[in-house]
């Protein structure tokens, strides 16, 4: 049967004629399960596919999607010579895009492959005319550019996608609606009742559409997830990237491995790559290292090593081969990093070493047994002398972009309601939620303390701006990409294709070695026996005679049937030839046992010569194949990696768009009320009594705070985005509300709860109140004073803080500074602090002062922050406040749009240091091992994304954060966040990743490298809500209590760490005092 031509790649009647590729990608994919190992049928549908992959790729303008798309049609043409000319086709221009003999070689193999097939046909038609000579063209193009080929792989030009347009600005009717609405109902219209939502989507899809909804809702109801991973070949579903991967090379031959575990190729051991990359690498002087071997070889037996190396060899001082042994070191080091440094590499390099020793009569046996010189790589210094892959896992990155979702959609306890997520109320979605975990809230209780900014979410409802064009709800959810998804999995199939070309090459080229020792031996053999017999020289064998008879025994065992038979009489041959490459087969049996027959008169000298050569040949063949092997598989296993990134399906992603469309609708219907109905449909539901008793209970001192608070940006805004709150910490410095008016503003809410204390004292009685209030009130001082007491500890403990006081200490007027901060700061200069009786007198004022403007209900972090600003009145006329000068720092937060180009110019951050999720903390050290803690704050801020904004002509589009330091204060400050229910192993890993020194230069660009901070003292808080003291004093930690007379000893930072295990204190502000004062770098 002749092969296809080129024009017969053209799917006239097929759906992909007919604009709809996905369908026809999914018809293609089912038919293959249904016609099982049907090969004819198969083939045909591999063509087809690869038909619709070329045409894919002529179509996109993204150059990398264009390189996965023919890559996935090499593997469909690849499974027939039929189909050859399609491939050498989508081979050359894989070389073009690459710029890459790789490609180009395979091109020229596939073409002559079809043109060999077509030389066996008498009459060609016109078409096959026509390719053979589109063939011989592309064969001709191709082996001149490998002619001309200077690098293997050039450079390529990505282009990036066009942004797509969306509708951005709000209706205008609707955010007049919206505006009239108070916070209420803005927070209840967050809750989307599930019924009307699957009658909205019925009314709009039908039964279809409402059958996929209630799909997704009974997969997050049951599984409390909005993610999973889905195969899109045989639409199994998985909870884990394990476990679909797992599936992969099982169930879609995504996997390859020799069929005998001895025959994989292994790269080398940690510790190895350990002594490769610590050593010296200085060349030894190798005549004294001789002499050394020689007279002295006990001494030598006895040599200290270090992680392989030692420094009892002689060295030599010779620059040129100390370069080039660093060179080799560089060489190394980069091929372990790529995981290709092979064993065979290992071994090939210290056998040159082997034989370089033997010129100076020093035996194999001294120099691997006796000196164990091929156990270190210092023995090398005895010596005197692209695939592409990463644009395919960039095209995957450039499609899951699109697949993450930031929105959390939870649900109540019923599930009868979707809740949104509360922070689209303030328009703060700058983290993609890739965990996608369901979670069950009260919606009252969830919604209780949501901001609500302006119309930040009718920009959210109008933008359509995410999800695939070709994918749309209720669409099925294999459909899903499927087309970049099987063009990736075809191309993983190409990997293990390539694979199992690569070893079979290597198993006939080991058999090859193991036939030429096979003949060398013979002849070894034959020499000896020369020896013991010198005078029988009747029977003397030549060498060539000896290999003919040895072939007849082979033959005479399996008739040239097996592998190593066929191999041997390959090596006979060659050796015989005089061959200077090994062959690995031949055409025919009986001309090849001919032609060793008919050589019997080559001397034994010629034999042996050209034994030596072809093992030599062999023997670095070996090294490079292992390479070659294990660069495929770093392929293979990174487009593995991409595959099971394609697989995952948000659901969120997939009913986003319906459900905003619903909320409109809804918004609509309100717009559209008369006045009157409008102000009915405004007002707030009834509150629970729950949260009426909630509201209730809340006391005079919290609605003070609230009036209280300062309006400034909150800290864990600006500094932890990565962080949801549900009670933001103000960390930014500014001025506090010490001298606001409190009486007029506070009257109505006073009079609102002498109302509700009357009633609630007639219900539940008066004096069962008064009691629960005076011991919830009791505790909260408590706690307070504990947290106050320690915090103030721990800076005094600072010691550049008191440098500083010392200095700057002028006598201030009254009105000037509060008298209990004059007092205790006067008290701490002068030491008088350390007095028991004085500094509880002190603490006990200052607790007074600052219990008039905050709350006694708050956390170590606001107590921190509430002391800081109390402490800016701590400054004369003439200078800024010791708080700006030693606590604040100022950061330019800098963007540059990966899509549009536009690099936005933000105003200048403040803050007193960063906020940390002490979960996310003890995950990443976890995850990485041995990392340090500038790295993990580094990682966990590196999620931290800014948006393009749209509002100001942005294109919307997620990027990356750069921060510059424009003032780095000499104390910088560390919150960690805790979820207040971790365990003693959970407190003791997350305690162990801290570090009592970090470079601070690592997480902000502006400053010199090795800016070095270090810990001098810490807050953390027990399971009993007691907060303690951490303190370094005399070279050693200590630990301060409240109320404690006296420090405990605790000792060295890991003894820290385990006292904090085992009295469960989570560390919650960590003040870091500079090594020397932080230069900037201009």
């Amino acid at each position: 049967m002749k092969p296809p031509s080129l024009e017969d790649c053209e799917l006239s009647e097929s759906y992909f004629a007919h604009g709809d590729h996905i369908k026809a990608m999914e018809l293609i994919e089912d038919s293959f399960l249904e016609q099982g190992d049907h090969i004819k049928v198969q083939d045909l549908l591999l063509f087809q596919q690869g038909a619709i992959f070329r045409a894919q790729a002529t179509r996109t303008e993204n150059s990398d999607v264009k390189f996965t798309f023919l890559l996935g049609s090499v593997e469909c043409f690849s499974v027939s010579e039929g189909f050859s000319s399609f491939c050498a086709v989508s081979l050359f221009e894989l070389g073009k895009h690459l710029g890459s003999s790789l490609y180009y070689k395979k091109s020229v193999e596939k073409a002559k492959e079809y043109l060999s097939v077509l030389a066996n046909f008498r009459e060609l038609s016109l078409k096959e005319q026509k390719s053979r000579k589109d063939i011989e063209r592309i064969l001709r193009d191709a082996e001149s550019r490998i002619a001309g080929a200077k690098t293997l792989v050039g450079s390529v030009n990505r282009s990036e996608p066009k942004a797509r347009e969306s509708k951005i600005n709000p209706d205008p009717k609707l955010r007049s609606c919206w505006m009239g609405l108070d916070d209420e109902f803005k927070r209840n219209f967050l809750k989307v009742s599930t019924a009307k939502f699957i009658s909205f989507i019925e009314g709009m899809y039908g039964k279809e559409g409402r059958d996929a909804l209630e799909q997704v809702l009974t997969s997050a109801r049951e599984n409390r997830k909005w993610r999973l991973w889905m195969c899109r070949t045989c639409s199994k579903k998985f909870s884990s990237p394990e476990e679909c991967k797992n599936h992969f090379g099982q169930a879609h031959a995504a996997e390859f491995k020799p069929s005998s575990a001895k025959d994989m190729v292994q790269t080398i051991s940690k510790v190895w790559a350990r002594k490769i990359s610590v050593g010296g690498w200085e060349p030894v002087d190798v005549v004294a290292a001789i002499e050394m071997i020689k007279n002295r070889l006990q001494d030598v037996k006895a040599f200290a090593y270090e992680n392989g190396w030692s420094k009892d060899w002689p060295l030599a001082a010779d620059d040129e081969r100390s370069q080039l042994l660093k060179e080799i070191q560089l060489l190394l080091v980069s091929f372990w990093e790529r995981k290709i440094l092979s064993c065979s590499i290992r071994d090939w390099m210290i056998q040159f070493v082997v034989k370089h020793l033997a010129q100076f009569e020093v035996s194999e046996h001294t120099i691997i047994t006796e000196c164990r010189l091929v156990e270190t790589p210092q023995s090398i210094c005895f010596l005197e002398w692209g695939d592409g892959t990463d644009l395919v896992c960039r095209a995957v990155d450039s499609f899951w972009d699109g697949t993450q979702v930031r929105e959390k959609i939870d649900f109540d306890p019923q599930f009868s309601f979707l809740l949104l997520d509360k922070r689209l109320l303030k328009c703060e979605l700058t983290r993609f939620d890739n965990e996608g975990t369901v979670n069950v809230f009260d919606p009252n209780d969830h919604y209780a303390k949501a901001q609500v900014h302006r119309d930040d979410i009718l920009y959210w409802l109008a933008d359509y701006s995410s999800g695939d064009e070709f994918f749309r709800f209720p669409r099925p959810m294999r459909t899903h990409k499927i087309d970049i998804w099987v063009a990736v999995l075809r191309a993983v199939q190409f990997t293990c294709r390539t694979l199992r070309t690569k070893y079979e090459k290597r198993l006939k080229m080991i058999c090859y070695d193991a036939a030429l020792i096979d003949a060398k031996n013979l002849c070894v053999r034959e020499d000896q026996r020369r020896m013991n017999n010198p005078e029988d020289k009747r029977n003397r064998c030549r060498y060539a005679s000896l290999l003919r008879n040895k072939c007849e025994e082979h033959i005479m065992r399996d008739a040239g049937d097996s592998f190593t038979t066929k191999l041997f009489l390959c090596a006979v041959r060659d050796v015989l030839d005089k061959a200077v490459q090994p062959t690995y087969d031949f055409v025919d049996l009986v001309d090849c046992v001919n032609y060793i027959y008919g050589q019997k008169h080559i001397s034994d000298d010629l034999v042996l010569k050209s034994i030596d050569l072809l093992k030599s040949v062999v023997t670095n063949k070996v090294p490079l194949v292992d390479t070659k092997i294990l660069l495929v598989e770093n392929s293979r296993i990174n487009l593995l990696n991409g595959l099971v990134k394609l697989s995952v399906f948000d659901y969120r992603s997939y009913i986003l768009q319906p459900l905003k469309l619903f909320q409109q609708e809804e918004l609509d219907g309100i717009a559209d009320m008369d006045p009157k109905a409008k102000l009915a449909a405004a007002v707030p539901e009834p509150l629970s009594e729950k949260k009426q008793e909630k509201e209730k209970k809340s006391g005079s001192k919290k609605k003070k705070h609230r009036s209280n608070k300062s309006t400034s940006t909150s800290m864990s805004s600006r500094l932890n985005q990565n962080v949801e709150h549900e009670s933001d910490v103000n960390l930014k410095p500014g001025v506090t509300s010490l001298n606001r008016p409190e009486e007029d503003s506070l009257e109505p809410e006073d009079t609102c709860e002498k109302d509700q204390s009357e009633a609630t004292k007639d219900m539940h009685g008066e004096d069962s109140l008064s009691k629960n209030s005076e011991s919830v009130h009791g505790k909260a001082v408590t706690r307070y004073n504990s947290a106050l007491d320690m915090m103030l500890k721990s800076l005094c403990n600072i010691k550049v803080l008191k440098e500083d006081l010392v200095h700057n200490r002028q006598p201030f007027s009254d009105f000037q500074v509060p008298s209990a901060l004059r007092s205790f700061f006067s008290a701490f200069v002068s030491e008088q602090i350390n007095e028991d009786e004085l500094y509880s007198h002190l603490l006990s004022n200052l607790l007074a002062s600052l219990e008039e403007v905050h709350s006694l209900s708050s956390d170590g972090a606001e107590v921190l922050v509430a002391i800081l600003e109390f402490c800016h009145w701590w400054r004369s006329p003439e200078k800024e406040s010791f708080v700006t000068r030693l606590f604040t720092l100022e950061v330019f937060e800098r963007m540059s749009c990966r899509k549009c180009r536009r690099k936005p110019n933000y105003p200048e951050q403040s803050s007193y240091g960063i906020v940390m999720d002490a979960d996310s903390i003890r995950d990443i050290k976890s995850a990485l091992g041995n990392i340090k803690f500038e790295d993990i704050l580094k990682v966990v801020r590196m999620e931290d994304k800014m948006i393009c904004d749209v509002k100001t002509g942005g294109c919307g589009e997620t990027n990356f954060i750069h921060r510059t330091i424009s003032r780095c204060p000499p104390i910088f400050t560390i919150v960690l966040e805790w979820e207040k229910n971790e365990t003693e192993k959970e407190i003791s890993e997350t305690t162990k990743a801290l570090e009592w020194e970090i470079d601070l230069s690592r997480l902000f660009e502006g400053l010199e490298p090795n800016t070095k901070y270090r810990l001098v003292s810490m807050v953390g808080c027990g399971e009993d809500e007691e907060y303690i003291c951490m303190a370094y004093k005399k070279n050693r930690w200590a630990s301060l209590r409240h109320e404690a007379s006296t420090e405990e000893v605790v000792g060295s930072w890991e003894s820290v760490a385990r006292y904090c295990a085992e009295r469960k204190v989570r560390p919650e502000i960590l003040f870091y005092e500079a090594v020397q004062r932080p230069k900037k770098v201009n």
